[in-house]
């Protein structure tokens, strides 16, 4: 999903969060914020392959590849990375907030797998055990 929906369906999710359950402003700020910093990862993955720093190159170099490319860690949409977020969200506010925004994520992430149908071969990593542990890790990078 490109992040200027991340960006919108975040605002609108954290708006109705502030809005009808009354969370704070500044919580409804961290939850869209993490919503879409989360695809921080994606550039890490540019600039680790290519060691170039530019955002727009990184941007439409992700945004050409189809759903046959080679699978990519992106650490922080990793189930690992998401559930050590939910186990201190049980230690701080702050943590449950953006435990929520990365959930939101994946969810929107999740739909849009389905609808475009490309959960066969789809290029993205889940588990970061399963990638430490694979001896071939050209593949990712």
């Amino acid at each position: 999903m490109l992040p200027k929906w991340h960006f919108l369906l975040g605002l609108i999710f954290s708006s109705i969060l502030v809005y009808l359950y009354k969370f704070s402003i500044f919580g409804g700020m961290i939850i869209l914020a993490s919503s879409i910093l989360i695809d921080l990862d994606h550039y890490l993955v540019y600039l680790i392959r290519y060691k170039d720093f530019s955002v727009s190159r990184a941007y439409n170099w992700h945004k050409s590849l189809d759903s046959e490319h080679k699978p990519f860690m992106h650490l922080f949409h990793s189930v690992e990375f998401i559930l050590l977020i939910g186990a201190l969200s049980f230690l701080s506010d702050t943590f449950l907030l953006i435990f929520l925004g990365l959930l939101f994520h994946s969810f929107l992430d999740i739909i849009d797998i389905c609808f475009k149908k490309k959960i066969k071969g789809w290029g993205r990593e889940f588990f970061l055990i399963r990638y430490l542990l694979t001896k071939d890790k050209s593949k990712y990078f």
